[in-house]
């Protein structure tokens, strides 16, 4: 598995995820690829990363013999946070 962070993000740094698939990551929105003789390495990380709060981008597509997938990180909301505008 190959990581290409231009940012860091501590929590993906620790997942032990495939060598065969090659993740291009960002804050919120990454591409993995591996080859389409790996496919179930690809599932695996796909698996992986929903539940570090990623979701999968629509649009499944391949190139070259590679099979690429877009994921965008959910944006957590925090339950201290209140919207809501308060009296005095």
């Amino acid at each position: 598995m190959d990581i290409n962070n231009n940012t860091v993000n501590k929590d993906l740094q620790h997942l032990a995820l495939s060598q065969h698939v090659k993740i291009d990551m960002g804050k919120t929105y990454c591409i993995i690829s591996c080859s389409k003789h790996r496919l179930s390495d690809m599932v695996s990380t796909v698996d992986a990363l929903q539940e570090k709060h990623w979701q999968i981008v629509p649009g499944l597509t391949s190139d070259d013999g590679l099979v690429l997938q877009g994921m965008s990180k959910l944006q957590t909301i925090s339950k201290n946070t209140d919207n809501k505008k308060k009296g005095v």
